[in-house]
């Protein structure tokens, strides 16, 4: 939040236009308006979303939804009764809002996966201190989660997002019992459970990997 970016801001000829939710309704209290920036005497000439929030007792910023790989960065400032922010992008082809959701996402789609990879898969602490075996353990780590995350796309809708926990007391954890009759293999289990592990059964059966 340089000076410039500042005075900038605080200029009263901003063209702000509100800030639309993912479903196309207005939020309240908050605005939004683009300009060009560059930093330094020969920068890059680059795009920045200023996004404004009212502050009503508490800061209330729409912190909603999804990103991809794509060089955004933001930093927020305080003045009066509002509360700034700036997104530097170089997305193109999207309105005020789309940026700002786009960017919003971010937590959902990097942050929670690395948030999961340490608390379900044993990555928050390394065994010991020789770095080459720290390195193996942690590969062993994204492994069962790229593996996990993999089978988590097999299976309804339920379980899209879900993390290992859930699907481990939601679907590991059903009691069955495996009896084999002839050449027919059989899974038997409480009523309740037998359309879900129809579903992911048919699911599995029905997956075919892509060739190398």
């Amino acid at each position: 939040m340089c000076q410039s970016i500042k005075d900038i801001i605080m200029d009263k000829d901003n063209h702000w236009q509100p800030l639309f939710d993912k479903h196309g309704s207005v939020v309240d209290g908050q605005a939004t308006f683009k300009m060009r920036h560059f930093i330094g005497k020969n920068g890059k000439v680059f795009d920045l979303i200023v996004q404004r929030t009212q502050i009503k007792g508490q800061s209330e910023m729409d912190l909603g939804v999804h990103t991809h790989n794509t060089s955004n960065t933001e930093q927020s400032l305080a003045i009066g009764e509002y509360v700034y922010r700036t997104i530097a992008t170089n997305l193109t082809g999207l309105n005020n809002s789309e940026v700002v959701h786009f960017y919003n996402q971010r937590g959902e789609d990097s942050e929670n996966r690395i948030k999961e990879l340490k608390s379900d898969f044993g990555a928050k602490q390394m065994p010991c201190g020789d770095f080459n075996a720290n390195a193996l353990y942690f590969d062993i780590c994204s492994l069962s989660y790229n593996l996990f995350a993999l089978m988590r796309q097999l299976l309804p809708l339920e379980f899209v997002s879900k993390r290992a926990k859930y699907v481990r007391h939601r679907l590991y954890g059903i009691a069955a019992k495996v009896v084999q009759h002839g050449r027919q293999v059989v899974v038997k289990c409480q009523v309740q459970y037998y359309a879900l592990l129809n579903q992911v059964l048919n699911n599995i059966k029905a997956f075919k990997p892509l060739l190398s």
